[in-house]
């Protein structure tokens, strides 16, 4: 469907801030013919309440048949985002540090390890494992790539790059790149 229309994420955003709330996100999707605009909600102490999403409910229904934005029947829906939380700010990413997460990027990008060794553990010449400490700079494995990224968040780099432990292996994805990142409960 087509982008979110500025004025419905204005409308979102005061009719969550009245109540308290904050808004994670909002969708506008087709469904059978019906269109549906879904708004997502939550509280930073984590005390979202059903009482909380009518409230939101109640004051952007009034703005948008107000302002008549959806000319034909649409329906509103307003609810948490749940355990599959959207992640869409730089900030979502250093919040939720150390949370399962799935990252989605637009195109294919290098990874540092993709045959699953961790980044931290390397084999010398006698077999034994040695520690090691992956740098910053450290360059991935030349033509292996990935568009699904799933592990632990670890917050970011000085330079606008989200990390993820992905199987034990550090990765860099630049926040520009991402197309969709959650968070998730099974990795």
């Amino acid at each position: 469907m087509s982008a979110i229309p500025s004025r419905l994420l204005q409308w979102a955003t005061e009719a969550a801030e009245a109540e308290s709330c904050q808004l994670v996100d909002v969708e506008l999707v087709s469904e059978g013919g019906e269109r549906i605009v879904r708004v997502f909600l939550e509280k930073k102490d984590d005390t979202l309440q059903l009482d909380d999403c009518a409230a939101v409910s109640e004051r952007l229904s009034a703005l948008l048949d107000l302002d008549d934005l959806f000319p034909n029947e649409y329906r509103l829906e307003v609810s948490s985002p749940g355990l599959t939380r959207p992640l869409k700010k730089i900030e979502d990413f250093i919040r939720f540090q150390g949370r399962l997460a799935v990252i989605q990027t637009y195109a294919a990008i290098p990874v540092a390890h993709p045959d699953g060794t961790p980044a931290s553990i390397t084999t010398g010449t006698t077999g034994q494992k040695k520690r090691r400490n992956p740098s910053k700079n450290e360059q991935p494995t030349p033509g292996l790539t990935r568009k699904i990224f799933k592990g632990e968040l670890q917050g970011m780099d000085d330079e606008d790059t989200i990390l993820i432990l992905v199987q034990g292996s550090l990765e860099r994805i630049p926040f520009k790149s991402i197309s969709k990142a959650s968070l998730d409960f099974i990795c």
